[in-house]
């Protein structure tokens, strides 16, 4: 397995994370896009981790009726004002986004007293009803909704790009997030078509697409034509080289980096994707020096040291590794920022291999079983052995029964 991923750009639980600041924030629509992303990941890397991607459908749905809420809201405040029509279309796409029964109730609710509140003179095929089926207006609102949050998280030329590239790309490009990449190949190719003298930026999500439907080979003729196009753009780079990592083709991966403009191939993505690839190739010595020469170029970074750590494990040096996965837990403490158990873990089984047997070791196991419960069976063995070894029999038998 790899150090790193780039199909995506990170993995499940930093897009999950992200995710959680935009909910903290209030930003309910970016948030569900997260969630959605982190989710669609998740399910395609660790589709046995069944209780994460049940966490993070409870987050889905918990979004997603934060968002019904404040649509219910605004119509409110639309049918105040008597903003009639656009009221409606916020209570319907409301009831869509919501599964919340009692919220259900609320929001056909005010869709009646909406009713009672519309002239006599308007047409009787235009009076509201209570009904949860969504008008087609409600689906074209909220798919350009959806769009244009998916658009502001790119660099503003490419969200200028895409916002030209018109209602098939736009289609192609919402199914590609949230993972139906059937759909997304179908509608990206046929934006394509339509600007083929002007769509290299389609041809790089229809790439993506492909990459997930394990189409390697058609994925490659499209980044590499992208990449030779467009020679100092990273993200060409990146997705090449994730083709090359999943096929196995190293040494393309190597060529590739190597061959890439001098300006661009000493930045810090670059570095990392070759140290990457070495680590892949199993070359540790090359992907060590590789991630120290980046760590005193650019300084400190979580990234870096994640890799580093790793290396040094695979290399037989657990002290080091141990050290790195201790000064990531400490900084973690410092910042307030959500401590990942995967490093957790690894610190507590360094520090349980060489022999400590402590509270503090004993409340990170502790720690660990709680947030992922996949790991419990043996966080709660290793809790049972220290708690033997502390002098605790009782706790220590309840712990063996346990896992």
């Amino acid at each position: 397995m790899g150090l790193l991923s780039f199909l995506a750009g990170k993995s499940a639980e930093d897009i999950e994370r992200a995710g959680d600041k935009y909910f903290n924030d209030s930003e309910f629509g970016a948030a569900k896009i997260e969630y959605d992303k982190a989710l669609n990941k998740a399910e395609r890397k660790t589709p046995d981790n069944l209780n994460y991607l049940q966490s993070l459908q409870e987050k889905i749905r918990k979004t997603r009726d934060e968002l019904a809420k404040a649509h219910q809201q605004n119509g409110e405040l639309l049918m105040e004002s008597q903003n009639f029509d656009e009221a409606e279309d916020l209570f319907r796409l409301a009831l869509e986004l919501t599964s919340n029964p009692d919220l259900k109730i609320e929001i056909k609710a005010a869709l009646s007293r909406l009713n009672a509140l519309i002239p006599s003179d308007r047409p009787d095929e235009t009076l509201l009803v209570p009904s949860p089926v969504p008008a087609a207006v409600d689906v074209l609102d909220s798919e350009d909704e959806y769009f244009a949050i998916l658009c502001n998280a790119l660099p503003e030329e490419v969200k200028q790009m895409y916002q030209g590239y018109g209602q098939t790309f736009k289609q192609g490009f919402i199914a590609l997030n949230n993972g139906d990449f059937k759909t997304a190949v179908k509608r990206l190719s046929d934006a394509l078509e339509e600007h083929s003298s002007g769509g290299l930026m389609i041809a790089l999500e229809l790439s993506t697409a492909h990459m997930n439907l394990g189409h390697y080979d058609r994925a490659s003729e499209l980044v590499s034509q992208f990449v030779q196009s467009n020679p100092n753009e990273l993200r060409g780079y990146q997705m090449l080289c994730d083709i090359y990592w999943a096929t196995g083709n190293f040494d393309g991966a190597v060529r590739l980096i190597e061959g890439s403009p001098v300006q661009l191939k000493e930045t810090f993505p670059l570095q990392v994707l070759l140290g990457e690839t070495y680590f892949q190739m199993e070359r540790y010595a090359d992907a060590k020096t590789i991630f120290l020469a980046c760590q005193t170029r650019y300084g400190q970074n979580e990234l870096v040291s994640r890799a580093l750590a790793k290396i040094f494990e695979m290399m037989g040096e657990s002290d080091k590794a141990k050290t790195i996965y201790g000064q990531i837990l400490a900084g973690c403490k410092q910042c307030g920022a959500r401590t990942d158990p995967f490093i957790k873990r690894r610190y507590a089984e360094l520090c349980f291999a060489s022999g400590e047997r402590s509270s503090r070791v004993l409340e990170l196991y502790l720690s660990v079983a709680q947030e992922d419960p996949d790991c419990r069976d043996d966080c709660y063995q290793r809790i049972s052995e220290i708690y033997e070894a502390l002098g605790n029999v009782k706790e220590a038998r309840r712990y063996q029964s346990l896992s």
